[in-house]
């Protein structure tokens, strides 16, 4: 069994030079579930069970990568 963490994206966007005026917010990644399962695809159902709410396509979709993955991205 493998641990996979699924990541989330949280952006912070004001209205404000900073950000572009509202064109480049700051995005964040986190960890939002880990779970322990046998294949990614099982990963995945555990984490939906969690937190019905998490969506894995689309551009804007949650991320699941496996913990020795997650160290090298970080």
């Amino acid at each position: 069994m493998d641990t996979y963490h699924v990541i989330k994206m949280k952006y912070e966007n004001d209205n404000t030079a900073e950000f572009g005026f509202g064109d480049f917010p700051t995005y964040t990644p986190y960890i939002a579930v880990t779970v322990k399962a046998e294949t990614r695809r099982k990963a995945m159902n555990r984490a939906k069970k969690f937190d019905p709410t998490l969506k894995f396509s689309g551009m804007f979709g949650a991320r699941i990568y496996t913990e020795a993955r997650w160290n090298e991205l970080r």
